[in-house]
């Protein structure tokens, strides 16, 4: 699917959701103090602690890795609005049509909140209905299991 959208809502957009998500890794974290995460470990068999440890760490990583692709991702929204002053948003099946200009690949449950994030940047920069529509048709749109992995770029617009 394409979309053409001004790019401020949807670099507002993608700010809101990376907002979110660091939110959601801090939240994870919880008040545990250093002190008291190594103690709750150290109670732990070995391999049992590593394990868990290992999770918690990958879990926080996963998170910021996306937050950090899509952040870089706001430079290249810039770069193509230059061009034009639209910019298209291309989401599609990993691997199946030419990938956009600037993407990441993100898995469908990601995809589906980003592209909420960029209709309400988009209502509340007042984009017409028919763009609202369509990112509504977009988020409903998404399927495919939570493993797989969608294309989510941007190419310049083209009328």
């Amino acid at each position: 699917m394409r979309i053409a959208l001004d790019p401020v809502p949807l670099v507002l957009g993608i700010y809101a959701h990376v907002s979110e998500v660091l939110g959601r890794a801090a939240e994870r974290r919880a008040d545990d103090t250093a002190e008291a995460l190594g103690r709750r470990y150290a109670r732990q068999r070995e391999e049992a602690a590593d394990r868990e440890v290992q999770q918690l760490v990958r879990v926080l990583h996963a998170d910021l890795k996306t937050a950090d692709k899509l952040l870089r991702k706001t430079a290249d929204v810039w770069e193509i609005s230059r061009e034009t002053d639209l910019v298209t948003l291309v989401i599609h099946p990993r691997g199946q049509a030419p990938d956009p200009r600037a993407y990441v690949l993100l898995r469908p449950d990601d995809v589906r909140a980003l592209l909420a994030a960029i209709r309400d940047a988009a209502r509340g920069a007042g984009q017409d209905q028919e763009t609202l529509d369509q990112l509504d048709r977009a988020v409903d749109a998404i399927g495919g299991r939570p493993t797989d992995y969608l294309t989510f770029g941007f190419d310049p617009w083209q009328a």
